[in-house]
């Protein structure tokens, strides 16, 4: 492998190639068909990695991977992030992964993007609330000005996401002095379906 990406890629790094290896216990003289689907993971990235290219492209990086190796993938990230501005594209249906590592996210969606954000954008304009109120009409008039993107109802309990400002927003729902209110963090796997919705891709409608 490490002759075959030498080739092709001018810049690989040889050195930094086999004192990976022996930091991941690889044998550099192993055929590769004979290792794991996990370990073939590692040796890809290891490749990718030392091809010292500005952009690194990742398919299911992670999959197959012990929560160990997951954790020092992700290091080797972002040491390469710090020490030369590397870029990894990562492609991946593990959001919590993706959750760790990245600071720009899309969906792809029938050969398109659906969308790309900023994820701490997403994260600071989308919140979700479970509230009750004395007088139910209250519910609307709490969210007023505020994209509410979803809205459920069991009992008295409310669980609403809406879209803006966090202060303000949680200032004009404390206003009408809820019986009960609680901000809960949304996970990206969450804000990936909301956001779907939105744009008109409702999972209710594969399901029902």
């Amino acid at each position: 492998m490490m002759k075959f990406y030498s080739i092709y890629y001018p810049n690989f790094d040889t050195k930094a190639f086999v004192d990976m290896l022996e930091k991941f216990g690889l044998e550099k003289e192993r055929k590769i068909r004979t290792f794991s689907k996990g370990m073939k993971r590692q040796v890809a990235v290891i490749c990718g990695v030392c091809a010292n290219t500005k952009y690194l492209f990742c398919d299911e990086t992670f999959d197959g991977l012990d929560p160990v190796m997951r954790q020092a993938i992700k290091s080797i990230f972002a040491r390469e992030l710090s020490r030369r501005q590397m870029t990894p594209i990562i492609a991946s249906h593990n959001m919590r992964e993706l959750e760790d590592i990245c600071d720009c996210v899309g969906l792809l969606h029938k050969g398109g993007v659906l969308f790309a954000k900023d994820l701490e954008d997403m994260k600071y304009n989308l919140h979700k609330f479970q509230v009750v109120f004395k007088n139910e009409e209250d519910v609307d008039i709490a969210f007023a000005g505020f994209e509410i993107l979803q809205k459920e109802k069991r009992g008295s309990l409310y669980t609403v996401v809406a879209r803006g400002g966090n202060q303000g927003m949680i200032q004009q729902v404390e206003s009408l002095n809820p019986v009960f209110c609680e901000v809960l963090p949304l996970s990206l796997e969450e804000i990936f379906i909301i956001e779907t919705e939105v744009v008109g891709y409702d999972i209710h409608k594969i399901i029902s």
